[in-house]
């Protein structure tokens, strides 16, 4: 836990020596995703299709998510590492985020046995693009090297997908994919769902896949250091989120956009829309103003920008919190009693959606009057 003084993040930038302290538009970005995260995540079953992932190919909007955080995620590390971040800190950015992986799998997982425990995860995931754009920031230093490097990735991995795909018929199946054999192997019984269906969304595979959208991510952190303070920098922006949808667009004529295995169609598109947001973020809160609109975007900020800075306590506390409240009380759970009793003759599911956001929205505005920030 860091209060405000703090100096860097892994997943944000703080104001230290030499640096131009939070954007708040980043911030502002984060607080709409994290919101919409818990308002998604706690519709009760059952759930309409577009808040379920695709069951293979395909992107519903519950898929864009994850990669949105993974998005915003590399805008931060891009400011918070234009300056040199000691490895030891990194180390321990790494390591904090990999047990607080496994203890959120520990607290999501209705009965935990060491031969079916999962050690992948979101968290993981972070954890592992964090431990490899760090030290590329010691030598990929502008916003062309990182984006040129992006296209590279994506094109790369396109092209193994591809070749993996002529070994299977043509196309990426369940039963005949990458991660089920990579991930298999590295990780067994121990991956998603045991490995049952063939695939583990936050094994290796996909962390390939989300490099691409955190890369895209960088550069755009990149483009906001060097043009914050221009008036075009959102157009700056805007460009690199359209270089990025056209690109995503061309390679989903060779491997389908997909959550499940991360592909780079997948993770172009994603990134694309995730700059769009961090540009109207932009606009809106750091960009030049006339005096009476400086002032006031302050506080109009606030409520987004509250949940924005706790983001990672908003995503990974209400997904831990509704796991145990799905999980308790027997039949129905607690979740389905408390949403049965706050409904007042609509639809249970959508106001105990609506209870989950105000409880968490309220949470992260204590949390950040008290200025309290829970930061890997």
């Amino acid at each position: 836990m860091r209060s405000a003084g703090t100096r860097t993040t892994a997943l944000g930038a703080e104001r230290g020596p030499g640096r131009p302290g939070r954007l708040t538009g980043l911030d502002w970005a984060r607080g709409l995703v994290a919101l919409v995260l818990v308002g998604t995540e706690s519709v009760l079953a059952p759930r309409p299709a577009q808040l379920v992932h695709a069951q293979w190919t395909g992107v519903t909007a519950y898929d864009l998510i994850f990669p949105l955080f993974v998005l915003l995620a590399g805008c931060g590390m891009a400011l918070a590492y234009q300056n040199e971040v000691p490895a030891r800190r990194t180390a321990r950015q790494v390591l904090v985020l990999l047990l607080a992986g496994l203890a959120y799998n520990v607290a999501t997982t209705a009965e935990v046995t060491w031969a079916t425990f999962r050690v992948t995860g979101p968290l993981q995931v972070f954890a592992v693009l964090v431990l490899v754009i760090a030290p590329l920031h010691r030598v990929i230093r502008t916003a062309r090297a990182w984006a040129v490097l992006t296209l590279l990735a994506a094109v790369g991995h396109a092209v193994a997908l591809a070749a993996w795909a002529d070994r299977c018929g043509g196309a990426l199946t369940p039963a005949c994919n990458p991660s089920r054999t990579i991930d298999g192997a590295l990780f067994g019984a121990h991956m998603y769902a045991q490995g049952a269906l063939g695939h583990d969304p936050e094994g290796v595979v996909a962390i390939a896949g989300a490099f691409v959208t955190a890369a895209a991510g960088v550069t755009a952190g990149h483009v906001i250091a060097r043009y914050r303070r221009a008036p075009l920098a959102p157009l700056y922006l805007l460009a690199w989120a359209a270089a990025c949808f056209a690109a995503g667009a061309a390679l989903a004529q060779w491997v389908a956009p997909m959550k499940r295995l991360w592909t780079p169609s997948f993770a172009l598109t994603t990134a694309a829309a995730g700059i769009l947001l961090v540009a109207v973020g932009l606009a809106l809160h750091d960009g030049p103003a006339p005096a009476w609109w400086a002032a006031a975007r302050v506080r109009l900020a606030v409520p987004l920008v509250a949940v924005g800075r706790n983001s990672l306590l908003v995503y990974f506390g209400s997904s831990a919190v509704l796991a145990l409240l799905l999980r308790s009380g027997g039949e129905p759970s607690a979740a389905v009693r408390i949403a049965d009793a706050v409904s007042r003759d609509g639809d249970p599911r959508l106001e105990f959606a609506l209870l989950s956001v105000a409880a968490w929205w309220l949470l992260a505005l204590v949390l950040h009057r008290w200025r309290i920030y829970v930061r890997a």
